[in-house]
C-alpha cells in the first residue's frame, strides 16, 4: 500500500498536475496603469510569485514573457529594447513575439495580462463613452481573500442576490443615499452611490499577504472624491488589524456565519494563490500544449 502511495504521488500526480492549467492564467489581471508606463524599457509585474516582463515591440504592441532569461537565468526587466525586440543585459539574448507567454491588453486605461482567459478581452471598468475617470493604486500587506471579505463587508442594512460566483448587493446609507455593488470572483468589484458616483476596484495578489489595489473612479466630483476617501479609509483602517493567513485562521474565521459572507468565502475554498507549486504547473502545461 505505501508503495502504491509513493507512486502515485511522486509519479502520478506531477504528471497529472502538468496538464491541469491553474485559474489564475485563465482570468484578465490588471498589471499596470497604461499612462505611467515607459514604453522605451521593460516594464516588470508580478502575478503573485508569478515574475513578468513586458515591452513594446516596433508595432507599439505591448508583448509579454517570464521574467527569467533562458540562457543562464538572469532578469530580463534591466534589458534593453532593440528594433522591437527585448535584449537580455547579460548577454544579450534575444526576445519577440515567439517568445510572447500570455496576450496584454489595454482597456480603459490599464494595461491587463492573461493566459488563457474565460473571455476574450477584460472586464469593462467604464463605458466608452465614459471617459474621464482617475486611476491610482494601493499596495495593502494583506491575503486578497481579507481584502475582498473587509471590502465586501457591510453593518449596513444590506440585500444580496447571488449567481454562481457573482454577487449584487443594495446597501442603504445615510441620507437615504443607496450604495449598489456588484462582485464577481476573485477580483472585480464595482459600485456606485445614487448612480452618481461610480467605482471600480480591480485587485492583483502580489504575495501570499500582499495585494494591489487599482482603483478607478469616473467623473472627479467632490462628491466622488469625499465618499471614496471614506469608504477607502474606513476599510484601510480595519485591514491593518488582520492576521497573516494560516491554516489555524483558515479553520477559525467564519465557520458560524449564515449570511452572504460565508458564500462568498466558501468560493476562495477552489481558490489558489499563485504560489511556486501553481507556477510550476502552469509552465508544465505550456510546455505540453
Amino acid at each position: 500500500m505505501f508503495k502504491i502511495t509513493y507512486i502515485i504521488l511522486n509519479f502520478i500526480l506531477p504528471i497529472f498536475n502538468a496538464f491541469i492549467l491553474p485559474q489564475f492564467v485563465r482570468e484578465w489581471h490588471p498589471i499596470g496603469i497604461e499612462s505611467q508606463i515607459d514604453k522605451n524599457k521593460p516594464y516588470n509585474f508580478n502575478i503573485g510569485k508569478l515574475p513578468m516582463v513586458l515591452w513594446y515591440d516596433y508595432n507599439n504592441t505591448p508583448t509579454s514573457t517570464i521574467n527569467i532569461c533562458k540562457h543562464l537565468g538572469a532578469r530580463l526587466d534591466n534589458g534593453i529594447i532593440n528594433n522591437g525586440c527585448l535584449l537580455c543585459a547579460n548577454h544579450l539574448t534575444a526576445y519577440n513575439q515567439t517568445d510572447a507567454i500570455g496576450n496584454v491588453m489595454a482597456k480603459n486605461g490599464l494595461l491587463w495580462w492573461s493566459y488563457k482567459s474565460y473571455s476574450r478581452s477584460p472586464p469593462l471598468n467604464f463605458k466608452e463613452k465614459e471617459n474621464k475617470f482617475n486611476i491610482n493604486y494601493i499596495d495593502i500587506n494583506v491575503s486578497l481573500v481579507n481584502v475582498i471579505l473587509e471590502f465586501i463587508y457591510s453593518n449596513n442594512k444590506i440585500d444580496v442576490i447571488q449567481k454562481n460566483n457573482k454577487f449584487f448587493f443594495t446597501e442603504k446609507l445615510f441620507n437615504n443615499a443607496e450604495h449598489k455593488f456588484f462582485y464577481r470572483y476573485p477580483y472585480y468589484l464595482k459600485g456606485s452611490v445614487n448612480n452618481k458616483i461610480n467605482y471600480v476596484i480591480n485587485f492583483l495578489p502580489l504575495e501570499e499577504n500582499k495585494t494591489r489595489l487599482y482603483i478607478s473612479i469616473s467623473n472627479n466630483f467632490i462628491d466622488s472624491t469625499i465618499f471614496m476617501n471614506y469608504f477607502l479609509n474606513s476599510k484601510l483602517n480595519n485591514l491593518k488589524n488582520y492576521n497573516e493567513n494560516s491554516y489555524l485562521k483558515y479553520l477559525i474565521i467564519l465557520k458560524e456565519d449564515k449570511t452572504y459572507m460565508k458564500k462568498l468565502y466558501s468560493l476562495f475554498e477552489k481558490y489558489l494563490f499563485p504560489n511556486d507549486f501553481t507556477i510550476s504547473c502552469f509552465y508544465k502545461y505550456k510546455q505540453f500544449y
